[in-house]
């Protein structure tokens, strides 16, 4: 919107609302002048609630998210110098007064519900609406056609139309039950306004808590003075009464009226608030300090990136950890919707100052009735969300590369499985047919130089088997395939003396067989580099106090697998050789000297 469109259009709400606001006053104190004459005093709070309530109204009117709230609001103001037209208690006016009083109610109430949207919530508030209509609406109405002016605290001369007129015992019959009702609608309001209060999450209970709780107050005073004003008709008795209503409706338009003011000032300093939440932008920050000020602890944003190598023309969406998000696709709105109902996402687009594209933010859906607050957060924050983009781009790119790596180690340790059974299942079984027909040779042959010979070769191709053996047992045990880790780690174990499976605290279930393969190698190696250590040791004594403190632990973390395996004494070498394939899945190996100087190795390698 061009600037002076903005100015012009703030300077019309400002002339109108003046307007408005004078014409309403100078409407109310006539009105009731018979009673302000003698009751100075409480004019001044009723004058003041429906100026209040017309300002409110027109501001709120001015916003086309809340443009049927403020209607309601001001039509409410606009009825309150109807109320007072009793005071005069001539023609026409008292039925207009009693008219206009329920209609100040009703619009009063459900424009306090609806706010600060411009929609009722759920099916319990359309039926107080609904419910509210009918009792002080219909039952006004109905004491009107059944009843006399007297009865009702007027003179008989006023226009008081009664085609259904019936006895004074019958209309006081019907008038507590109008009583009963009259007392349970702000009962109810009340109970509606404490259930909001309670729902409410994020910056709607900051905006709506403090107006429905003062609008509690009021209907609870709404409900200990109707018993009061319909016990004994009189006019004097019956203007207390409204008066007392009518000083204690001014605190939910002052308080509107203060809300609205905050949240004005809120939205000229958004940006200075921004720039200290946010401070040096990353990722991090600027999603904190945009849940700061939107008081929504689910925003989340998503990046937009270039595409991959492969399809450089299209773009994708990263997380704060650089991970690729699949978002609803953008409807010929430019909106997106993941699923039905009221609590679906908000999904809100933010674009540069050159208007590309920049970042997709997901929002509380409660948002939606605070657009003005989210757009000007959104536009202080445009610039943040560029410079955190590029270092979102940076760990998207180191995301891409360790997925290309772990899929590339996982690739290496499926081929490596298959040589492995290759040499166990190929070149391990020849080398023992040939090693067998060596032997069977050198029996036959007579010449003992050729004997010896074939004896030898034979000797040699055994040797070359059980190397073979060695070679794959170590790197891919057939157990590790076949029963997983905690058979194999025991095997090793016992194989190299480092105590019973009592020390190993190994799940017996199943992992990522990719997870399992690079924990082995990394706690084998490090199960070998303690075997090393005790067979150097100085004494047996000192051996054996290596092997038998060595403990081995495997958990899961979460999507990661954990091991663990800790040695009473320090340990020479480690599993520094043996830790790439778990680095090149994304993993790491840590090696730390703890009190007494015992060596603990923690490998953690992702799973799955």
């Amino acid at each position: 919107m061009p600037v002076g469109s903005g100015r012009s259009a703030t300077a019309r709400l400002a002339a109108s609302t003046t307007a408005t606001t004078l014409l309403v006053a100078a409407a109310t104190v006539p009105a009731g002048w018979p009673y302000w004459e003698r009751h100075r005093l409480a004019a001044v709070p009723n004058v003041g609630v429906a100026v209040a309530l017309v300002v409110a109204g027109m501001l709120l009117r001015g916003d086309p998210s809340s443009r049927r709230c403020g209607e309601l609001l001001a039509l409410g103001g606009l009825c309150c110098p109807l109320t007072w037209l009793m005071s005069w208690d001539v023609g026409p006016l008292p039925l207009i007064a009693v008219l206009g009083q329920s209609a100040y109610w009703v619009a009063y109430a459900w424009g306090l519900l609806l706010y600060p949207g411009n929609t009722l919530r759920g099916r319990a508030d359309r039926w107080w609406v609904t419910s509210a209509a009918v009792i002080l609406l219909g039952g006004q109405v109905l004491t009107v056609v059944i009843s006399r002016p007297s009865w009702n605290g007027f003179t008989d001369g006023v226009l008081w139309p009664a085609p259904l007129l019936v006895g004074r015992a019958r209309f006081e019959a019907a008038l507590d039950v109008l009583l009963v009702l009259y007392v349970l609608v702000p009962v109810t309001f009340v109970l509606l306004a404490v259930a909001r209060i309670r729902t409410a999450r994020g910056l709607e209970r900051v905006v709506a808590g403090p107006v429905l709780l003062s609008a509690g107050f009021v209907a609870l005073v709404a409900a200990v003075t109707y018993p009061g004003l319909m016990a004994e008709p009189g006019l004097g008795r019956i203007e207390d009464a409204v008066a007392l209503q009518g000083a204690a409706s001014i605190v939910s338009p002052v308080v509107l009226l203060a809300v609205g003011a905050r949240r004005r000032l809120l939205l000229t300093t958004t940006a200075d608030r921004l720039g200290r939440e946010i401070g040096s932008p990353t990722p991090a920050s600027v999603r904190a300090a945009l849940r700061d000020l939107l008081r929504d602890a689910t925003l989340e944003v998503y990046y937009r990136q270039p595409g991959t190598c492969r399809q450089p023309d299209t773009e994708v969406l990263v997380d704060l950890h650089g991970q690729v998000v699949d978002l609803p696709p953008e409807d010929h709105r430019g909106e997106r919707s993941d699923r039905p109902g009221p609590e679906q996402r908000w999904y809100v687009p933010v674009r540069s100052a050159a208007g590309a594209p920049v970042a997709v933010l997901s929002i509380d859906p409660v948002l939606r009735r605070h657009r003005r607050q989210v757009a000007a957060t959104l536009a202080a924050a445009a610039a943040a969300l560029e410079q955190a983009r590029a270092q979102s781009g940076l760990r998207a790119q180191l995301v891409r590369l360790g997925e290309e790596r772990r899929r590339a180690a996982r690739t290496q340790a499926h081929e490596w499985a298959l040589v492995g059974r290759e040499l166990d299942d190929g070149v391990r079984r020849r080398l023992a047919e040939l090693a067998a027909a060596a032997g069977d040779v050198a029996r036959t042959v007579s010449e003992p130089a050729t004997a010896r010979a074939l004896a030898e070769i034979g000797e040699g191709l055994r040797a070359a088997h059980g190397e073979l053996a060695d070679i794959t047992r170590e790197a891919h045990p057939a157990v590790l395939e076949r029963d997983g880790l905690l058979p194999a780690l025991e095997s090793l174990a016992a194989g190299l003396g480092l105590g019973g499976p009592s020390l190993l605290r190994v799940p017996a279930g199943r992992f990522d067989a990719t997870a399992e393969r690079a924990m082995y190698a990394a706690l084998a190696a490090a199960l070998r580099a303690i075997a090393a250590t005790g067979s150097t040791a100085p004494c047996p004594a000192a051996a054996g106090s290596v092997r038998g403190a060595a403990r081995v632990e495997v958990r899961a973390e979460g999507a990661m697998l954990v091991g663990e395996v800790t040695c009473a004494v320090p340990v020479a070498g480690g599993v520094r050789a043996a830790a790439d394939h778990a680095r090149a899945l994304g993993g790491w190996v840590a090696v730390r000297g703890v009190a007494g100087g015992a060596t603990t190795t923690r490998v953690t390698v992702p799973c799955g």
